[in-house]
Order: structure tokens, then sequence, then C-alpha cells
């Protein structure tokens, strides 16, 4: 049995509420993904799926590889023209929607065989064909992605405010409509997403339970996310804050163990080391290409969202507020205002608990990504909706928790059976007041 807010949930009916919040988020996102019939409505998924995508192959020998000006793989370069180009997107997402194409549709003949509709068997046909093709097969493994993001949702709100909290939040996630929006187009923001909230998951478990394996999880999942998308690079900082609170936990023990010590201090380089060689596994030309890299993703694509450089589609976030535009766009629109104000109303009492030292160690690795990443991409110029889906799985488990703790009449009261491998006394004591008096 598992304690949730109201009282015992069995094990068993929190499988099958999970099940039904994972399956009315999967059919959410999978439903009508070729909406549009190839004509290509998103200009970015347009761009991807009809000109990247399809000029991509694999090299026929490992010196063509190593060459980023023979690579056929390189989605920097214009083999044909022998010129850079602006690829400003995810790499990792890139090639996994290339491989899903191909996947569907090697798997159209059997399909056939099956009792499935026509329609499907011939878009599993097509599905590594330019545009329409590409972009359909690029929809379903981003939605695919969305919804594990869902689950991810659930094991990080379980670990922080329990087994009700965590499915709350997979719910208020689930039903998002930005989200469920996202999932139906080729883009890089939702994938660059899960890998986030997966790399937050593993920041907790190194301090819940000082183990390599988390270590590894975190490691690997930064590196994901960044090959995703650029701008996640904030997420470094994880591992920092995940090693920094438990050395102050140790810190607190009469006798503290120099084996736990040694392993946070290890734990850093060796998160950062493995996130380094997930992002070079899955976006090599990012390595190899460097300039071409810094050139379309840091200088033009940092034109662009700074305002330095003119384009149409930016033109409409002239004069309006940094932070503020963001906010209001995404609890009219991105949340609903019914989610929006809970979601507002969660991240303020979790901003309260924040600055009033009340916060966990494991709420302050949630803020350890929101702070830096917030508080750069608020201040662009450009404002699309879509540069807010890594924080909105955060500020809906913030809602969660806010609802948790309404419900549990404003008391404090730690979430059982919590995989923690130090004492309770210590596992969740306010860190902010204790790290300020030294």
């Amino acid at each position: 049995m598992i304690e949730t807010a109201r009282g015992p949930l069995t094990r068993r009916s929190t499988i099958l509420l999970l099940g039904l919040i994972l399956l009315a988020g999967l059919t959410l996102r999978t439903w009508n993904l070729n909406f549009d019939r190839g004509i290509g409505s998103h200009p970015d998924e347009r761009s991807t799926a009809c000109f990247y995508a399809p000029s991509l192959a694999w090299p026929q020998s490992w010196e063509e590889f190593k060459d980023p000006h023979r690579s056929p793989l390189n989605p920097l370069w214009d083999l044909q023209r022998q010129e850079r180009r602006g690829f400003t997107y995810g790499h990792f997402p890139l090639y996994l929607g290339v491989l899903t194409g191909e996947l569907l549709h090697k798997l159209a003949p059997l399909a056939d065989k099956l009792p499935i509709p026509d329609r499907l068997v011939q878009q599993m046909a097509v599905a590594n064909q330019p545009c329409g093709g590409v972009a359909v097969a690029g929809r379903l493994l981003i939605a695919l992605l969305d919804t594990w993001t869902i689950l991810l949702l659930f094991f990080l709100g379980r670990r922080l405010y329990g087994t009700g909290a965590g499915l709350l939040a997979s719910a208020f996630y689930a039903f998002t409509a930005q989200a469920i929006q996202l999932s139906h187009f080729f883009a890089m923001d939702p994938a660059s997403t899960t890998f986030t909230v997966l790399a937050v998951l593993g920041g907790v478990g190194m301090v819940q339970e000082r183990s390599w394996r988390a270590t590894l999880l975190t490691g690997l999942a930064m590196g994901l996310a960044i090959s995703s998308k650029f701008s996640a690079l904030p997420i470094l900082a994880l591992p920092f804050v995940a090693a920094g609170v438990v050395l102050w936990r140790e810190r607190q023990r009469p006798l503290p163990d120099a084996r736990v010590q040694l392993w946070a201090l290890a734990s850093v380089p060796l998160a950062l080391l493995l996130a380094f060689a997930a992002f070079f596994l899955t976006s090599p030309y990012a390595v190899l290409d460097w300039k071409n890299f810094v050139q379309a993703t840091l200088v033009e694509q940092g034109q662009m969202v700074r305002g330095v450089a003119d384009f149409p589609f930016t033109r409409q976030y002239r004069n309006t507020l940094p932070y503020v535009y963001f906010i209001e766009q995404q609890v009219r629109w991105g949340l609903g205002w019914p989610l929006g104000i809970a979601a507002l109303l969660g991240t303020g009492w979790a901003l309260v608990r924040l600055v009033t030292g009340r916060a966990k160690g494991e709420e302050l690795l949630v803020w350890s990504w929101l702070i830096p990443y917030f508080g750069l991409t608020g201040a662009f110029l450009a404002k699309f909706n879509r540069y807010m889906s890594p924080v909105l799985p955060f500020v809906l488990l913030f809602a969660a928790g806010f609802v948790v703790w309404l419900w549990r009449g404003a008391k404090e009261s730690d979430p059982p059976n919590l995989p923690v491998s130090q004492s309770p006394n210590s596992q969740d004591r306010p860190i902010l007041p204790r790290l300020l008096s030294g």
C-alpha cells in the first residue's frame, strides 16, 4: 500500500490510474497525425521534412563519416553545392525521425497482412518519403516521446511529493493543450523536454540513492536533451546542485561518510563526461563541424531570438514584455485558464518555499533548471510558445505538489516509501537557511 494525500492507494489502483492517464495522453497525441494531408503547415517542420531529412544517408566508409564536408549524414553541409547549411534544430530528433520513417516503411508489408486500415498501411509505406511521409513519421516519434514525458513526470512527482502528486502531475501534463498540439508536429522542443525531465529525475536519484546508476542516467539524459535542442544547455548545472545537496546533507551527520563525499565530488565530472559522450554520439557533426554548428545555432539563431536580425516572423514580438508575455500566453493558450492558474499558484507556492528556505533539496534540482532556462529564454525578443515546452512539466509538477499540500491541510508531510539511502532525519530538513548561516 502507498500512502497518498487522502489515504492508502494500492499498487494495483496506482498502476490502473497511471495506465489510463498514459492511454489518454497517447491517444490525444497520436490522433490524426496526418491532419494537414502533407501540405506542411508548420514552416520549421516543412524545412526539416522536405529539405534536411531527405538529404541524409549513411556514409559509405569511416573516412567519409569523419569528414564533415563529405559525409551525407551531416545536416550542416550541402554536399551538392559544397556550402554550409543553416540547420538550427536538434540533430538527434532529426536522425530518430528519419530512422522512424525507414522502420515504418519496412513494416508496411507486414502491416498489410494484419487487420489495419488501408490508409494507415499506405502512410507507413511512404513514411520514408520527403515532406508528408517523413513529417508524419517524425510526428509519431514526437508523440511517443511526449507520452514518455507523462510517465517520467509521474516518477518525478512521486519522488518529490508522493504518489498522489505523481499521478496528478502526469494527468495535468497529459491533457495540456500545448503539449498535445506540439506532438502533432515534427518539432524538436518536445524531444528536448522529454530528456530534460529524465535528467532532472536522474538528478533527484543522485540525491536520494547516491548511486552511479543515477549519475549515469543524469549524464546521458543531459547529453540527449542538449542534442535535441541546444537551448537545453543550462541543464548542465544539475549535477553540481545534486552533488552540493548530497555534500550538505553529509555535513549534518554526526559522522560524515567519506565515501559518500568522494562519490559526490566524482559524480559531477562523470555526469558531464557522459553528457558530452551522449551529445557527440547523437550529434557528431556538432563537434566535427563545430564552426558551422556555432554559426547556425549560436550566431544566426541567437541573432534571431534576440531581435538583432530582423525577420517578418519575429516582428510580432517587438514591444512585448520579457517574461510577462511568455507567462500570459502560456496561461491563456498553452495551458488554458484553469490549468494555467493552477500552475501559477503552484509555482508561486514552490517559489515561496524556495526563498523562505523550506524547499527540499530535490526541489532545488528543479529550480536549477527552471531559473537559468527561463531567465535566458524569457528575455528573448522571439517568444514562440514552444520555447516554454521544457518549462511546462515542472510548473505542472509544482501545481500537483501544491494541490496535495492543500489536501493535507497545509501541513508538511514527508512522502513515504522514497528510495533514499540517507536517514529520514536529514532527508527533508530545510537547506537554504543552514547554507546561508554556514
